[in-house]
C-alpha cells in the first residue's frame, strides 16, 4: 500500500495563477478546469496510489493563539478562487480522493500526521511546493514530489540549497523567519548564516546552549538579542504530527 497526500492549497493557488479566467453561466471556472488537469495527471503518474486530499480548514489555527500576527500579513483569497473552493473539493471527491481537514489545523499538519502514523509500514508521497514539508524527509519511506518542478526533491537537493539535512530545516527556519506567514525569526538572518550557525552546533538547542560563546560581533550579538523570536519562530514552523483524524476510511 501506499497513499499520496495532495496540498490542496497549493495545487488550487497554482491552478487559478496559471489558468486563464473562464466562466460557465457567468461563473468562474478557471482555477477549477486547471486543478483537474492537474490531478488527472497526477492520478496518471501515482496510479495505483490512495489518493488523499488535505484542505485547509480555516484561516485561525493553534498558532494563531501562540501568535496573534501569524500570517496576519496575508492578503484575502480572490473572490474568483474562493467562490471555486467548493468545486475543487467536489472534483477531489469525484475523482476518488479521500478529503483530510481538521478545524484549527493546517493541510501541513494533516499531512505530518499521515506521515507520522504510516512511515514505518506505508510508503508516502507527498504532492506540494512548500518548503515547510520537505522536513518530511527525515522519514524513510516518505517522498516529496513538487508539481510545479514535475520531479521529487530528495534529501540532496535539500542539502544542495539550504546546506543541512531535512532533520536540521526545522532549526533553520526558525532563525530565517518567514514572512510570508508573518513568522519573525532573527532579523537579518539569512540562509548563509542560518545554516553557519546550525550547522556548528547542530541545532537551535546548541545555539542557544552556546549563545554566550558567540563571537563579539554585530552580526552575532544580532543572534543574542533576538534568540527568543528563534524559539517562538520553531513553535509557529514547527508541524503538528498528533491531528485526530481517520486513518483507517
Amino acid at each position: 500500500m501506499s497513499i499520496c497526500l495532495l496540498d490542496v492549497s497549493g495545487l488550487m493557488y497554482r491552478a487559478f495563477f496559471g489558468t486563464p479566467s473562464m466562466q460557465i453561466d457567468g461563473k468562474e471556472v478557471g482555477a477549477l478546469y486547471g486543478f483537474r488537469a492537474e490531478l488527472n495527471n497526477l492520478l496518471l503518474r501515482f496510479k495505483g496510489t490512495t489518493f488523499i486530499a488535505t484542505l485547509d480548514c480555516a484561516k485561525k489555527t493553534f498558532r494563531n493563539d501562540i501568535y496573534p500576527e501569524y500570517k496576519a500579513n496575508r492578503p484575502r483569497m480572490p473572490e474568483a478562487l474562493l467562490s471555486q473552493c467548493l468545486l475543487i473539493q467536489d472534483a477531489c471527491e469525484q475523482s476518488g480522493c479521500k478529503i483530510a481537514k481538521k478545524v484549527g489545523y493546517e493541510a501541513d499538519d494533516i499531512i505530518a500526521s499521515y506521515v507520522k502514523h504510516f512511515q514505518q509500514s506505508t510508503d508516502v508521497i507527498i504532492v506540494s511546493g512548500d518548503k515547510d514539508l520537505l522536513q518530511l524527509l527525515q522519514f524513510e519511506h516518505v517522498q516529496v514530489y513538487n508539481p510545479s518542478k514535475h520531479r521529487f526533491i530528495k534529501n540532496e537537493d535539500v542539502i544542495a540549497r539550504y546546506d543541512v539535512t531535512p532533520t536540521q530545516l526545522l532549526d533553520l527556519f526558525s532563525l530565517m523567519g518567514d514572512s510570508a506567514d508573518n513568522v519573525p525569526g532573527i532579523p537579518g538572518i539569512g540562509i548563509k548564516t542560518a545554516s553557519k550557525l546550525i550547522n556548528q552546533y547542530n541545532s537551535l538547542d546548541g545555539l542557544i546552549a552556546n549563545i554566550n560563546r558567540l563571537p563579539y560581533t554585530k552580526m552575532m550579538q544580532r543572534v543574542r538579542d533576538n534568540i527568543d523570536k528563534a524559539v517562538l519562530s520553531k513553535k509557529l514552523i514547527d508541524l503538528c504530527y498528533t491531528v485526530e483524524l481517520d486513518f483507517d476510511n
